[in-house]
């Protein structure tokens, strides 16, 4: 599973046009951690009081737009990190809907995640039609990253960065994906999947 986590960091990283998961001359630290000093950043606590229903919502609100239910094939987890293990950081694989508008993740992402410290917006789009969008968090860290892969999925994915902690951290309480995502059947040359939604603005999001 760490290799998935991992994989997912590099595609990120890939967003962000550098090659390196840690900052040159700091090993423990990676360069989606905040540029704030460690002991200055919300905690891990405050995050998922404050910061995590945000980012949840965020999802519902795709959801509704057409993604569905996100079915999750990672796990949530928080584990150690930092400067000699003394942090706690997040991870959450939020899992995979239905393919919808990449304007529809932008509006949202602007509603909701920009307000919530998300204020740093890396797109990048792909011949094959695949469009990611990452929100950073440039001060306390952490990330939103999604992709639209169009016919097959939307994707969610976010990691809190490297925070402090008082040690009584605990899963949040709020609703999470509990079915296994599973590849959709090849469709048949021509015909279009059932109840995806056909973006009706060609022009490139803003």
């Amino acid at each position: 599973m760490r290799l998935r986590y991992r994989l997912y960091a590099l595609s990120v990283c890939l967003v962000l046009a550098s090659c390196l998961s840690t900052v040159k001359g700091e090993k423990h630290k990676h360069f989606w951690d905040g540029r704030k000093d460690f002991e200055k950043r919300q905690t891990l606590e405050a995050y998922k009081r404050d910061t995590l229903p945000a980012i949840e919502r965020f999802q519902t609100q795709l959801s509704q737009a057409g993604a569905g239910v996100f079915k999750r094939d990672g796990e949530v987890s928080d584990r150690s990190c930092g400067k000699n293990k003394s942090g706690r950081e997040y991870w959450n694989t939020g899992g995979r809907g239905k393919p919808i508008d990449i304007n529809l993740v932008i509006k949202y992402g602007k509603e909701i995640l920009i307000p919530a410290g998300f204020t740093v917006k890396k797109e990048r789009k792909y011949e094959n039609g695949d469009v990611t969008i990452f929100w950073l968090n440039p001060e306390d860290g952490g990330y939103v990253y999604t992709i639209v892969k169009p016919n097959i999925h939307t994707g969610i994915y976010y990691i809190s960065g490297c925070r402090p902690t008082d040690g009584s951290t605990t899963p949040p309480p709020s609703p999470t994906p509990t079915e296994r995502w599973t590849a959709p059947e090849p469709l048949t040359p021509g015909t279009a999947p059932p109840d995806a939604q056909t973006p009706t603005d060609t022009q490139t999001p803003s």
